[in-house]
């Protein structure tokens, strides 16, 4: 039996009548191999497509929002303010429950939030708060209809040992994400900050640029156990703003900011470290939980 042959050598006359059978042969044989190839060449770009997709910043969930129902009345106890008897915080929890407003009260020390604000902030690297002996108890209270608030908190100023009431922060991102990086912006307040000025290259200023956005992403990416990254732009800070506090939210400052998620909240220790140096970041808070 005659075995096929390939060639490879010089272009001897008889090299075309020899390969030529061997081509029409082997054509389906050719073309299935070529299609599988680019069929493996599709897959690897998609998948590697997909794996650099998955690192991107992601924008916030998309999810029902509703108004903030929370607020919190500050007793007196702040520097230059002499702290609230234990009688005046009786008397102003007392007040609040009889406020047909207000669906229900939580009294917490103010020594206790302030450990608690402590141990957040360590929790992601940051040891530069400190604990305060001096800080007022704090009622944190729930309004029956988040329009209430400008009644209870005119209600709550006159009463005696009271500092202040605010409304709680969102808590749209309890849950979703363990720290925030928030960005300089290019109102003067930033331009006149320390840490709007370090690492950056000559004659940068104002707002973040997009190249210091892409290396804050690219160090959270680097860092072990990030799960998740998000960018909330400008627009979504209002949106969340006005939900939670609609009398300041048109003289809010928004600068956008990065949420991220780690997969074992104690590997978020490596955070503050590791961006805060970075050009173009102001701050990283950790972010409140629900409670």
């Amino acid at each position: 039996m005659e075995q096929e042959e390939l060639s490879f050598g010089d272009d001897g006359p008889d090299r075309e009548p020899r390969l030529g059978p061997w081509m029409a042969a082997h054509t389906r044989l050719l073309a299935a191999c070529a299609a599988v190839l680019v069929v493996l060449g599709l897959a690897a770009g998609g998948g590697w497509y997909l794996y650099e997709r998955s690192w991107l910043p992601q924008p916030p969930p998309e999810v029902a929002l509703s108004p903030s129902l929370r607020f919190e009345v500050f007793m007196c106890g702040c520097d230059g303010m002499a702290k609230a008897t234990v009688e005046q915080g009786q008397g102003a929890e007392a007040a609040l429950r009889a406020l047909p407003q207000v669906t229900s009260v939580e009294v917490r020390s103010g020594e206790e939030m302030s450990n608690e604000r402590r141990r957040s902030y360590e929790g992601i690297g940051d040891r530069s708060v400190q604990s305060s002996a001096t800080v007022g108890d704090v009622l944190r209270g729930t309004l029956r209809r988040s329009e209430d608030f400008p009644a209870v908190a005119e209600k709550m100023k006159s009463v005696p040992g009271v500092a202040g009431a605010w409304r709680g922060p969102t808590t749209f991102w309890a849950g979703r994400a363990d720290a925030e990086i928030a960005l300089c912006g290019k109102e003067p307040m930033f331009s006149d900050a320390p840490e709007c000025q370090r690492s950056r290259r000559a004659g940068v200023t104002g707002a973040a640029t997009e190249e210091e956005k892409a290396a804050i992403a690219a160090r959270l990416r680097d860092l072990p156990g990030v799960e998740t990254i998000y960018f909330e732009d400008p627009g979504h800070a209002l949106k969340l703003m006005k939900l939670s506090d609609p009398e300041h939210a048109s003289g809010g400052i928004f600068t956008g900011s990065f949420f991220v998620k780690f997969s074992d909240p104690a590997l978020a220790r490596a955070l503050v470290p590791a961006v805060r140096p970075l050009a173009g970041v102001f701050t990283v808070f950790p972010v409140p939980s629900e409670g």
